[in-house]
């Protein structure tokens, strides 16, 4: 569940949040002479090598552009975006883990996207609404989805046999999911019903969301001002999972990695582990749309990249705007989806045919493209890496039944309030 798309095999994500600034660019432009682009990002692996792919298919089409890939570490490109940044150094065109762009929008070296490709609503069009949230900041739109992925429910068919239950039927409400938990706890041998992330830091913060979203509860109000989940829905939705973990004993605080090894009947994982799984699970894996409780609504969370252009002359100007309109069309946003297994940034690329052909060829995508037009942004503010360290360093001690729901939330009500701006 990683915003980046560093993405390996049986771990769980940790992101972080972000909020935005303004910029301004000289109006595109075709280039009137041969400029090299330097494309600053942190895809690996078989990302890289898809990457790659797209950017010689680019440059062949393009005479007189030349977009150059440079991959650092996961951890080395902010502050190498940073130094680059205070250096005057800055690339022509960056892809970022959505947790940074806060850093980045505020350095005003960002162009005005929106300003050279006819205004926000043309250069948006069909872009899902919440992926934005990272892109706009007082109306001007600095930066464009480049990727993304979501949290669905997977699922180990083989222990659903053992159990008794449907593998073709996987819970669709909360009380499903409780139930088919403890049914699975009951095979014995150690075999846990479900695995629910408790450990402290963003993974926590970023599991726990959806069903405060789900729910109705939220986590923050409209104007990241203020917590919203110290409520009796907020605390029904903790309540829900700490009686599977200390109630029904269905799951174990503190437990990760038991459904990898084909111990555990349920957990909630990102898009990116589907294909992890389909080479390497010891079972049968399904997956499925997030659970939701009576009453409530479809949500899931977010991650991803964001691409953007950093100010330069107007030729590097023009040429960075070309490619990243290029990049973020839909046939191109399908090839790379298809490639990488990253979920769709449009609604035009989930019904795109190439898209639709790979979730045959990789089905337990499906739950992920279906959900993904309910996937909800975290707080775009600067201090939401702080605000969600508080957060689920207030709720840890209420998985291991050292404080009740109501005290953890009332504390971590708190300690976000404390760290707010």
């Amino acid at each position: 569940m990683f915003t980046r798309s560093r993405k390996v095999f049986f771990s769980v994500a940790i992101a972080a949040a972000t909020a935005l600034t303004t910029s301004h660019m000289a109006p595109a432009q075709a280039a009137s002479k041969n400029v090299t682009l330097e494309f600053w990002n942190y895809w690996d692996g078989g990302n890289g090598q898809a990457l790659a792919g797209l950017v010689k298919e680019f440059n062949s089409k393009n005479p007189g552009i030349t977009v150059k890939p440079v991959t650092f570490p996961w951890g080395d490109l902010l502050p190498k975006l940073q130094a680059s940044i205070a250096s005057g150094t800055t690339p022509a065109l960056a892809a970022t883990d959505i947790a940074w762009m806060a850093n980045l929008h505020a350095s005003g070296k960002l162009q005005d996207l929106g300003a050279a490709l006819g205004g926000v609503k043309a250069a948006s069009s069909d872009i899902y609404p919440q992926l934005l949230t990272y892109s706009i900041y007082k109306g001007k739109l600095q930066s464009l989805p480049a990727s993304t992925n979501n949290l669905a429910l997977f699922y180990n068919k083989d222990l659903f046999r053992k159990a008794g239950l449907n593998p073709n039927k996987p819970p669709k409400t909360w009380d499903e999911m409780r139930a088919a938990a403890l049914a699975i706890s009951k095979l014995g041998g150690g075999t846990q019903g479900m695995e629910i992330y408790t450990g402290v830091g963003e993974g926590l913060t970023w599991q726990f969301q959806p069903y405060l979203w789900q729910i109705g509860a939220g986590f923050l109000n409209k104007t990241n001002t203020a917590p919203t989940f110290n409520t009796e829905k907020g605390r029904k939705a903790l309540q829900f999972l700490v009686d599977i973990i200390n109630v029904d004993r269905s799951a174990t605080a503190g437990q990760w990695g038991a459904f990898d090894k084909g111990q555990a009947g349920m957990r909630i994982d990102g898009s990116w582990m589907v294909g992890g799984y389909r080479e390497n699970a010891p079972f049968e894996f399904g997956t499925t749309t997030l659970p939701i409780p009576t009453g409530g609504v479809p949500a899931t969370n977010m991650g991803g990249e964001q691409i953007m252009s950093f100010k330069g002359s107007a030729d590097k100007n023009a040429a960075a705007i070309k490619f990243i309109k290029w990049f973020t069309s839909a046939d191109i946003q399908a090839r790379w989806d298809a490639k990488t297994n990253f979920m769709p940034i449009r609604a035009s690329v989930a019904s795109h045919p190439t898209m639709l052909k790979h979730m045959v060829d990789e089905p337990g995508l499906k739950a992920f493209v279906d959900q993904q037009k309910y996937a909800q942004a975290r707080p775009a503010i600067k201090t939401y890496p702080a605000i969600s360290d508080a957060f689920s360093k207030a709720l840890e001690p209420a998985f291991y039944g050292k404080v009740s729901v109501a005290e953890a939330l009332a504390a971590a009500d708190a300690a976000v309030r404390k760290v707010l701006p």
